[in-house]
């Protein structure tokens, strides 16, 4: 199927669900087995200028990273927030974690590429790029801020081990703006 026929099909679908942002708890999951549904391709951008919906964001993140090529999400950090109470800060974020493998390591190189890939879906990076270098010169932690329309995303590559891990974290603005300054998205 081409991207421009998926993108439909995932288009028809967020309007179908009627999905909502803040309340909702929409993790991607499959059918309740702890493995997450297969990315599609980029998720549409919905028309308008209001803020996106926890179901693009969500397949934002899972098709960015795999269109980058890293391992599919962990399912502990799919379905992290999946239990949290509507209105709550964990019911405002939504998780990505890659963990590398000898095959597939999570490096600086899917690192760009997944922030390549987050840009292409109109995510825009306010600030630099920061990077922690170790005596060797070799990156061990980079860090990426990007929004888009009422989310805030932070991407994280650490070189944990020799594989590497690559975390994305979004959260809808306005849900943690109303759970109050400070208020911590993990609790």
């Amino acid at each position: 199927m081409s991207r421009t026929k998926r993108a439909a099909a995932v288009a028809a679908a967020v309007v179908a669900l009627g999905a909502t942002s803040c309340g909702t708890s929409n993790t991607g999951a499959g059918t309740g087995t702890g493995a997450t549904a297969a990315p599609m391709s980029a998720s549409p951008r919905p028309t308008g200028t209001g803020p996106l919906t926890k179901d693009v964001v969500r397949t934002d993140l899972d098709t960015a990273a795999a269109d980058a090529g890293l391992p599919a999400n962990a399912p502990e950090f799919a379905d992290v927030n999946a239990d949290a109470p509507a209105g709550s800060a964990r019911a405002c974020g939504i998780a990505f974690k890659g963990f590398g493998t000898k095959a597939t390591p999570a490096d600086t190189a899917r690192f760009d590429k997944v922030v390549d890939e987050l840009r292409e879906r109109d995510w825009q990076q306010p600030g630099d790029r920061k990077e922690y270098k170790g005596t060797d010169g070799a990156v061990y932690e980079a860090h990426v801020v990007l929004k888009q329309r009422g989310w805030t995303m932070g991407a994280e590559y650490r070189n944990a081990g020799e594989d590497g891990v690559i975390t994305l974290m979004a959260f809808d603005d306005t849900c943690m703006k109303k759970n109050g300054t400070g208020t911590s998205p993990s609790g």
